[in-house]
């Protein structure tokens, strides 16, 4: 399950990356696409995809992996308002109260 949580965190912080290099001018159609941190952001993706498919080659069940791979929501949250200071509403905390409860529910039972 720790692979799991790593490869969804893992994940987040490439959105973020691509995110980041999505918001900001670039000289060219080629340096939007071939910069630092669209590779970097590509590699980190791949990475999480690599530790999920390690996790299922483990023995994790699907079941298990999707629900744990959900928390991926909660840090892209968390990263959005501490990289883009986007506002954290009512409504993203609510949905990750509601992530997370999901996860130990289903992990409990």
């Amino acid at each position: 399950m720790f692979l799991f949580a790593l490869s969804a965190t893992v994940a987040a912080f490439s959105q973020m990356l691509l995110k980041k290099s999505a918001t900001e001018k670039h000289g060219s159609f080629i340096k939007e696409y071939l910069n630092w941190k669209v590779i970097f952001g590509y590699g980190l993706m791949f990475a999480g995809m690599m530790l999920t498919v390690f996790g299922y080659s483990k023995g994790v069940e699907v079941k298990s992996g999707s629900v744990m791979e959900t928390i991926g929501n909660v840090w892209v949250v968390f990263l959005s308002w501490l990289f883009f200071r986007e506002p954290v509403t009512k409504k993203k905390v609510m949905g990750n109260i509601l992530i997370i409860a999901g996860i130990v529910i289903f992990n409990l039972a």
